[in-house]
């Protein structure tokens, strides 16, 4: 079956782009949860290991392979991705009574919860960084390795944890031997999160780029900047605005996507 968009119908790409509002805010969401019931938190997570920080060490792609494996997730998805339409397939899963809903019904009373803890967390954070970077915290990270400290500091923004990642803690190792204070400053602000700036340049338009990219769909004439963009109301309908979405794409070909996001 030949599609518009690379591996997306125009259907599936709209679909995509209407789950993105609700995985933008949930991560607030279950923060609030988490702050209102500690003692339930405490009681989901274990008596374990809790932290996720050092997964950020790995490719986005295997991020989740690693958590859909603890999670005993790994086998319909391995059926979704053989099926003769793996993105229809993955977007159901996301559809209210799917086979997400099935496959929790089946492994709640014997599930790790802290397992899901990470998957929600992880995904998340791993979205934001995609809507405020143009990178997963996986591709944040491998720039760290190549010696990007702005990288480090983006990725601190999203989620601390990822000071735990091997990469990111030999580097703090490394300004802590010689006292490096611009560095420690740049942190400092760092671990404030998101600045007002950071969060009004979220947009849902950012991680769709990334998604047709990924899916193989990166040419785009004036007709599928205004289907695609426009019409999905991932960008305002004014003067100029093909124009700004050429800009947008010119952008996100200069940082090197994540892996398989959909």
């Amino acid at each position: 079956m030949k599609k518009e968009f690379g591996k997306l119908t125009n259907d599936q790409f709209a679909r995509l782009v209407k789950t993105l509002p609700e995985l933008r805010t949930q991560s607030n969401e279950l923060t609030k949860i988490y702050q209102e019931n500690p003692k339930r938190l405490n009681e989901l997570l274990g008596d374990g290991p809790v932290s996720w920080g050092e997964i950020y060490e790995r490719p986005f792609l295997e991020q989740m392979a690693i958590l859909t494996v603890l999670l005993r997730l790994h086998v319909p998805l391995h059926e979704a991705a053989q099926s003769l339409d793996p993105q229809e397939q993955i977007l159901r899963w996301l559809d209210n009574d799917g086979p997400l809903d099935a496959w929790y019904e089946s492994v709640k009373d014997t599930m790790e919860w802290k397992y899901l803890i990470w998957l929600c967390v992880v995904l998340q954070r791993n979205i934001l960084s995609i809507m405020l970077f143009h990178q997963s915290l996986g591709g944040l990270v491998e720039a760290v390795r190549n010696g990007d400290d702005s990288a480090l500091f983006k990725a601190v923004r999203i989620d601390k944890t990822v000071l735990l990642a091997p990469t990111c803690a030999d580097r703090l190792s490394r300004a802590e031997l010689i006292n490096d204070k611009a560095f420690f400053g740049h942190l400092r602000s760092a671990i404030k999160g998101p600045t007002q700036k950071h969060m009004v340049a979220i947009q849902d338009l950012r991680y769709s780029i990334v998604a047709l990219r990924e899916c193989g769909f990166d040419r785009f004439n004036d007709k599928d900047l205004e289907q695609l963009f426009i019409r999905t109301r991932l960008y305002p309908n004014s003067a100029g605005a093909l124009k700004a979405l050429r800009k947008h794409l010119n952008l996100a070909r200069k940082i090197q996507p994540p892996q398989k996001l959909i």
